[in-house]
């Protein structure tokens, strides 16, 4: 038999008598029903263990190139590839092999996102940023000055984010940075590092419809808490890590998407004990933390833990919005490591250019103006809904007002439908999001929507709050 192995190769030896009798049995040059060498002889003439040879055999029977027969004649055999009765009889269509998928919830969540920068519609629906709040001066003269090509740019942006996150007590190198392009990406990255089909997964309910499509088409399943008004429900997560065993915690502490919800200092120091005593990490999604209006800022999980299990996950794209994505993670040399090679094999880059500009941003002291600019914007915004909604309360809509956040969670009467709430308010050129999309398994109770105000002016908020009332009117049961 004319098996050649290479002693000094990096691949084992029963691998590779292994993928020679495969290729002998591919090319025709044995044939099915031919009995195969014994383990102890074809072992001396190769001069390997006996056991090599058997690990090689066992593996070529697993994926059915041989069969083993034990009565005689004994030994093992050559199988036959399937060939005249392959299974398929025609060609399969390729949209009809497609694993990935979305369900009607996503496919809606989705469309109303990219429906939310049209300008046929006022849109209280996806999270887009407003061209006034693009800082067009500051970056004009960033780019007006450029006198050579980013350099190395990706090292000189984890300086600029240890900078940032050194203010937030939180004091890392660029040794615990990875670089990716959104905090969605970072998420995705980190499950297929740590989480394989079958495993369970914990995030507080109601969670964003992208996040819930990326678990399940993983295989993942994602088990949800409910929220309270400062947070996840704590008993009801220990209750459940109990049943489910599962390899990660998923939050939003600041202003969760969509409740706007801050989860409180005596909530985050719980949360901390329960994945210490029972060693699940958490991932602490931050992405709308300078979106701060009223209140102290309190202390991340990751700047608060001190079992070193926390990944912390954010992203400059709603405070640097210039069409440029960048976004972190945060966590030990180790698994930033080995993160690294993952985007690499994956091909994901972020742009040198657009690194360039927002390091000269940071750098100049632009960011930490722009931020406290955007606070105030958008708690005027979030303010003038306010006011405009309440003169509608009387028809069923109600809300508690965040601290922060672009975004307002209300929840409705009883006797409002909230699809319908939807339809109607479509109709009439104004997009919301329906809170049915944000609960996968479903609820009970009063319907919710989710109103976005990061990309409407104040005439149109005006105008947004009386096509709903003129919706609600016709969605009353």
């Amino acid at each position: 038999m004319n098996i050649k192995i290479n002693r000094i190769s990096q691949t084992p030896l029963y691998l590779q008598i292994k993928c020679a009798i495969q290729n002998l049995i591919l090319s025709g040059e044995i044939v099915p029903g031919y009995k195969m060498p014994s383990e102890r002889k074809l072992a001396d003439e190769l001069s390997v263990h006996r056991n090599t040879v058997i690990k090689a055999y066992y593996e070529l029977v697993d994926q059915g190139y041989l069969i083993v027969s034990s009565k005689r004649p004994k030994g093992y055999f050559v199988k036959e590839i399937a060939q005249d009765n392959f299974p398929f009889t025609r060609f399969f269509p390729l949209e009809k092999m497609i694993r990935y998928h979305f369900n009607d919830k996503e496919k809606l969540f989705l469309d109303i996102f990219c429906r939310s920068d049209r300008r046929d519609y006022i849109s209280l629906g996806g999270i887009i940023m407003d061209e006034s709040a693009y800082p067009a001066e500051e970056i004009g003269e960033i780019v007006r000055d450029l006198v050579h090509g980013p350099r190395d740019e990706a090292a000189r942006m984890k300086k600029n984010i240890c900078s940032l996150l050194f203010k937030e007590n939180m004091y890392v190198s660029p040794k615990n940075i990875q670089l990716v392009s959104e905090t969605n990406q970072a998420l995705n990255h980190i499950m297929s590092l740590y989480v394989k089909a079958g495993d369970y997964v914990i995030a507080e309910e109601p969670v964003v419809p992208d996040n819930a499509s990326m678990f399940r088409n993983k295989g993942i399943h994602l088990v949800t808490v409910p929220m309270e008004p400062d947070g996840m429900d704590i008993f009801q997560l220990e209750a459940t890590i109990k049943k489910y065993a599962p390899k990660f915690i998923y939050t939003m502490p600041n202003y969760h998407n969509p409740t706007g919800i801050v989860m409180s200092l005596e909530k985050r120091q719980k949360l901390l004990e329960l994945a210490g005593k029972y060693c699940i990490p958490i991932i602490e999604e931050d992405s709308q933390r300078d979106f701060r209006y009223v209140g102290n800022r309190l202390p991340s999980l990751y700047a608060q833990d001190k079992y070193r299990s926390v990944i912390y996950i954010d992203s400059f794209t709603l405070t640097f919005p210039c069409g440029i994505k960048t976004g972190y993670i945060v966590g030990p040399p180790d698994m930033i490591e080995t993160l690294g090679r993952l985007i690499m094999v994956d091909e994901t880059f972020v742009s040198s250019f657009g690194q360039y500009l927002l390091n000269e941003y940071i750098e100049r002291g632009y960011f930490e103006q722009h931020t406290a600019w955007l606070a105030a914007h958008y708690s005027h915004k979030l303010d003038l809904l306010c006011r405009c909604l309440d003169q509608i309360a009387h028809l069923g809509i109600h809300y508690t007002k965040p601290k922060g956040g672009l975004l307002l969670w209300c929840t409705l009467d009883e006797h409002i439908n909230e699809r319908k709430l939807f339809q109607e308010a479509e109709k009439r050129g104004l997009l919301i999001v329906p809170g049915f999309l944000f609960y996968p398994q479903g609820y009970e109770g009063s319907g919710h929507i989710r109103l976005c105000f990061s990309n409407i002016s104040d005439e149109d908020i005006q105008k947004a709050t009386q096509i709903l009332g003129e919706a609600l009117k016709l969605s009353a049961q």
